[in-house]
């Protein structure tokens, strides 16, 4: 009887602790698959995961203060996706990365989602007009909608828009220039008045339709007669 009581006792025991080590040991799992697979992000960045292969995006580190739905997300991960948010809901500063090679990811300045954005200063050389050729420096500034970051990576790709922005604006400068003539583009009144409004216009056209970026301002700072005209 007493050796009964004692393997009944032990079985008990047994029972208790044996959950117990299961929780904890996935509890260590868990823990160190979050250290593994969670990146730090700086206050004044936005990171985003996204999918290498289909060009979506996964999460970014500022899922927390968009509302809900605002970044549409394609449904095959969603369990994934709820884990990394509740991941991101104790961890502010820090993002969850899924442990594949399929997921990558890229950081913009978090001043790229609202106004008065980021700047980009362009340099264009040799721009042709009516009669005669142009230097032309300029500064633009632009945001990237963030419901409009899917069609950015598909365009772009992970990383800053800058050259994209640069050619777009030399294009465009090319294309309205030669419909201007010299005295037009050098005088800064005759510019304000007559170039910039049809420039700025078929520029933020021409940034959203191809890499989502919309343009928030545009300052022509110089533009210089080349020698020879």
């Amino acid at each position: 009887m007493p050796q009964k009581l004692g393997d009944e006792q032990r079985t008990r025991i047994s029972g208790v602790w044996l959950p117990l080590a299961v929780i904890a040991a996935s509890c260590l799992c868990l823990w160190k698959v979050c250290r593994v697979c969670s990146i730090e992000v700086h206050p004044k960045c936005v990171t985003v995961v996204y999918d290498r292969r289909r060009k979506t995006i996964f999460a970014t580190s500022v899922d927390r203060e968009r509302k809900r739905g605002e970044l549409s997300r394609t449904r095959y991960y969603s369990p994934l996706y709820y884990l990394s948010a509740l991941f991101m809901l104790s961890n502010h500063s820090l993002i969850m990365v899924p442990p594949s090679s399929f997921y990558g990811t890229f950081t913009l300045p978090k001043s790229v989602l609202s106004p008065p954005g980021e700047a980009v200063e362009c340099s264009i050389k040799n721009i042709q007009a009516s009669d005669g050729a142009v230097d032309m420096v300029l500064t633009i500034r632009y945001v990237i909608p963030f419901d409009q970051l899917e069609r950015y990576l598909a365009a772009v790709g992970p990383q800053p828009p800058n050259e994209a922005i640069a050619m777009a604006a030399a294009h465009v400068a090319r294309v309205r220039c030669v419909d201007f003539s010299i005295g037009i583009l050098i005088s800064l009144s005759r510019r304000e008045a007559v170039f910039i409004q049809v420039y700025r216009e078929h520029l933020a056209t021409k940034l959203m339709s191809e890499i989502a970026v919309r343009l928030t301002d545009l300052k022509i700072e110089n533009v210089e007669l080349l020698e020879g005209f």
